[in-house]
């Protein structure tokens, strides 16, 4: 049996060419018929079935073998036969690669469990899983076709979409079908009454050459000081700047807490509920939306004029179990912001640095070095005791996050 390539196995094939792996998403608003619709629902609903199903007898398994059912004997000796027993036909109805994502799933969910990354894995309720599932390309059964603009998948056949509100010309949606590109696997989901692919794509692109620290450029490295009042504090040791906070979800929060006052009125399941439910899914999903745009637009902003940023490595985690900060912190999308930055940077070889967590950024005096230790977080400017320079807290923490990060890179 052939052993499956990873992502670092084919880049290392390709480095000889001279070519590299380029790896991204692309999410697209699909408008199934009502047929379609009823085979998508079937699916959400069987692969949840099997979700849970291969969850419990593995659980049993090694309750009373002490051994694990991996999940290719499964698929073979279990999900097969499972097809054929009376009353379980509708398994043959759907598509059977959305079957096997569920069975792979379980199975990355103990691997994240035994790695400390999450939880021990739950079984699926109907009532709150999300609604999505997983298919594989193969022979072609995935294909994007501008002309009649529809999306080709397995099972659904052709479904309309809507192209993404950008020039043709630089969408990535154009490369899609290229020698030099391909499909890996397709994630069909609903939101309210909304549905929706997201295409994984692999396209082999030329080297990108990483940055060498000679040819680094000290006025373009920024110290970032993530902040609630102001979104971004920035400093590139010369100029510094602020980006105010546009706090999406405070914004629509008067909206939101209406509807969901009038949701329990009503009749769970009528036509008034689903509708107040869509309003409901509306303002959350625009809120989602505001807020990626912007940090897109920032992000790339960012990128464009600096070679190499500076960011702490920040404990969100244990930052939103302050209940007074939580929603706050959770409206920032502090996470999201560094993994944008992330990808881009290594897009263009350039360079994100990420400094210890327990680093006082904002107790040390980037003048002199002293630390003032009865700093508080309400102390907004301080004056140093040793030099006496006067400081601005959020932009002092970015000068000493931006100077520790040319430290650990060896430029100081």
């Amino acid at each position: 049996m052939s052993m499956r390539l990873t992502v670092k196995d084919k880049n290392k094939l390709l480095l000889d060419e001279g070519k590299q792996l380029l790896n991204y998403g692309l999410v697209l608003r699909i408008y199934p018929s009502e047929e379609q619709e009823t085979l998508i629902n079937k699916t959400f609903g069987c692969s949840r079935f099997i979700y849970n199903k291969y969850l419990s007898d593995r659980k049993d398994c090694f309750s009373n073998t002490k051994t694990t059912l991996r999940v290719n004997n499964y698929k073979a000796e279990v999900m097969n036969p499972l097809k054929q027993k009376k009353g379980l036909e509708f398994l043959k109805e759907v598509d059977k690669f959305a079957l096997e994502a569920a069975l792979e799933n379980v199975e990355d969910a103990y691997s994240r469990f035994f790695k400390h990354q999450t939880n021990f894995p739950r079984f699926k309720s109907k009532k709150h899983a999300k609604k999505s599932y997983t298919t594989k390309y193969t022979n072609d059964n995935i294909r994007v076709d501008l002309d009649k603009v529809v999306i080709r998948l397995p099972k659904l056949k052709e479904v309309l979409f809507a192209l993404p509100k950008q020039n043709k010309t630089n969408n990535k949606i154009l490369n899609i079908g290229k020698e030099t590109t391909k499909i890996t696997k397709a994630i069909i989901s609903q939101k309210g009454t909304r549905y929706y692919v997201s295409l994984t794509i692999e396209e082999v692109i030329p080297l990108i050459k990483k940055l060498e620290l000679n040819n680094i450029d000290n006025s373009k490295i920024i110290g970032l000081d993530m902040g609630l009042k102001d979104f971004l504090i920035a400093s590139n040791g010369r100029d510094n700047f602020k980006t105010s906070n546009p706090k999406f979800l405070r914004n629509s929060e008067k909206k939101l807490i209406k509807l969901q006052k009038k949701l329990p009125k009503k009749i769970e399941g009528s036509k008034n509920y689903l509708k107040a439910k869509e309003r409901l899914n509306l303002i959350h999903a625009q809120v989602a939306n505001q807020r990626k745009d912007f940090m897109h637009k920032l992000s790339r902003k960012l990128i464009n004029e600096n070679q190499v940023i500076v960011v702490e490595d920040l404990n969100i985690k244990g930052m939103i179990k302050n209940h007074k900060l939580a929603k706050s912190i959770s409206d920032a999308g502090w996470y999201k912001f560094v993994t944008f930055l992330k990808y881009k940077l290594e897009w263009q070889g350039k360079q994100l640095v990420k400094i210890d967590r327990f680093f006082a950024s904002s107790k040390l005096c980037n003048h002199c070095g002293t630390k003032n230790i009865m700093l508080t977080l309400s102390d907004r400017e301080w004056t140093c005791s040793k030099c006496n320079q006067k400081h601005d807290r959020d932009i002092n923490a970015s000068l000493n996050i931006r100077s520790e990060g040319m430290r650990i890179l060896g430029l100081v």
